[in-house]
């Protein structure tokens, strides 16, 4: 499902701060199904060569997602023409590695003023944070600092976070409860993820809903119908 965020061309100057509403309404337009975010970010990353940053997931979900066919990096590697992950756990890279039996991941900060020859040296097509800006303390200036690093090195990047409109936070708050990831610091909407990946200095293509798990029918229905629902946000972005 492509969201469609009005129009890019008419948002960009309240993203970029040239204008300002204190009630901006964001209408959003909707093509095609939900589909899975795995699935989505495989067909995005085919035959490409891909920088997956922030790639091997918590140490302890690594071994049941590779037995469930859900670990993000061994798709990406398996579909993809050729990728490079990169983690700041050197804990998570080892157990990865171990688990996996890939050796095509390193340990590094993309913030770092030295940068790190295993990327700056290559070529990429993609970028890849796939659930990761969640996570950071300080979202904008992660992205701008591997931009700053890094921008030569990509043609575009692909963002993954949770949506805080997905439908599970609505049944929650009818009952005033929460259920989140210990680590998470941030949930975004579309525009507020657009918002800082402008910030960062990224030009913003499309914004895409999808489902965190697999949808029966029903939950399918509803998400094609109300995507703002759905759980996850991929965004595509230039540099």
């Amino acid at each position: 499902m492509t969201v469609v965020l009005s129009d890019f061309s008419s948002l960009m100057p309240y993203l970029d701060g040239t204008k300002f509403d204190e009630n901006l309404k964001v209408k959003y337009s909707k093509c095609g199904n939900i589909e899975h975010r795995i699935d989505v970010i495989i067909a995005l990353c085919k035959s490409r060569r891909v920088l997956h940053v922030g790639c091997t997931d918590h140490v302890s979900l690594i071994e049941s997602k590779i037995a469930h066919g859900e670990w993000l990096h061994g798709l990406v590697t398996e579909h993809s023409s050729y990728t490079l992950g990169v983690d700041v756990d050197g804990h998570a890279v080892h157990e990865a590695s171990r688990l996996s039996n890939l050796q095509n991941m390193i340990v590094g900060d993309i913030t770092a003023a030295e940068t790190i020859p295993e990327i700056s040296e290559q070529k990429f097509d993609i970028a890849l944070f796939g659930e990761v800006v969640e996570h950071i303390p300080n979202p904008g200036d992660f992205l701008k600092s591997f931009r700053q690093n890094y921008g030569r090195n990509f043609d575009k990047v692909i963002i993954t976070v949770p949506n805080a409109f997905r439908g599970g936070n609505i049944k929650n708050i009818l009952v005033n409860a929460e259920t989140i990831n210990s680590d998470h610091r941030f949930f975004f909407t579309p525009y507020t993820l657009s918002k800082i990946v402008v910030d960062a200095g990224y030009r913003p293509e499309s914004v895409r809903m999808a489902s965190f798990t697999r949808c029966g029918r029903l939950k399918s229905w509803i998400l094609n119908s109300r995507p703002l629902l759905a759980e996850d946000i991929i965004l595509i972005a230039a540099d």
